[in-house]
């Protein structure tokens, strides 16, 4: 059974043309606590990251929600963006950004569109963050171009990925005490690491569907990078879940959703 809202024609939406007031845009995060034993290294920071070259990351997407809430997400195929259930959760409206990289003007490359169409997992759970994954169906097939592009996901027959350097990206926050989202869109490498090592922060948090990452360096996802992607060598792994209540600086992993846990059900509702 699905969750489905149902699609917004390009001139039926409500607020599609509307100018976005970035002082009342607030991101739309989940923080859970670590376990009392957890390690913590207090120190600085996307946590830790550079600001990218311009479009060389085609296929982010900025999502905001009714017009209120920020979230990242990531475009599947011309018609489909994926990102995180907790975003999408309650949503009536979705504006998709792509082709961005300052967030906050209005660039040539960007394209927006806003929909209704929106697929949230059937068991996602807030209470237990299972099943933290949703879809957002375009209201048209976008161009492909240099600077709008597919990310590929990784089949269902994937490893772990443990051990593996990833790159997570994102407009999130630069640290704790940084005002809102990031203006222009940034980057860190990761380690994935083993769940087992990642349920000693987070306990019963930490699913066969979930995958960590550690920065080592106080580097991580943080307040707006929710939805966002996970790569490694260019396949997307991973769907930004949750951080550490303690901080995005606190040391403490950044927790996904394992995107190959999800292929079926990605499959079933967009064809990817």
């Amino acid at each position: 059974m699905k969750s489905v809202i149902c699609l917004c024609t390009i001139l039926g939406c409500a607020f599609s043309d509307t100018p976005l007031n970035w002082d009342d845009i607030r991101s739309s995060d989940i923080t859970v606590d670590p376990l009392d034993t957890a390690p913590v290294t207090p120190g600085a920071r996307i946590i830790g990251g550079t600001e990218v070259a311009r479009n060389s990351i085609p296929y982010q997407a900025a999502l905001i929600i009714n017009d209120a809430n920020f979230c990242s997400g990531s475009l599947i195929s011309r018609e489909w963006v994926l990102t995180a259930a907790h975003c999408t959760s309650g949503a009536s409206l979705v504006r998709v950004i792509l082709g961005a990289h300052n967030i906050r003007r209005t660039e040539t490359t960007q394209l927006a569109v806003t929909t209704s169409s929106i697929i949230n997992h059937p068991q996602y759970s807030r209470a237990t963050l299972s099943n933290d994954i949703a879809l957002i169906r375009l209201p048209y097939a976008v161009p492909i171009s240099n600077t709008i592009q597919v990310i590929t996901l990784a089949p269902a027959t994937s490893g772990t990925f443990a051990g593996s350097i990833a790159r997570l990206s994102g407009w999130g926050k630069t640290s704790d005490s940084a005002p809102g989202v990031a203006a222009t869109l940034r980057a860190v490498n990761v380690n994935v690491i083993a769940n087992s090592l990642c349920q000693q922060t987070y306990g019963i948090w930490i699913h066969p569907s979930t995958v960590c990452t550690f920065g080592g360096g106080l580097v991580g996802g943080c307040h707006g990078d929710s939805g966002g992607p996970l790569t490694v060598n260019g396949v997307q792994i991973g769907v930004v879940s949750f951080v550490s209540s303690w901080g995005c600086q606190s040391g403490t992993p950044t927790a996904y959703s394992r995107v190959s846990s999800f292929r079926d059900w990605i499959k079933v509702n967009t064809g990817v």
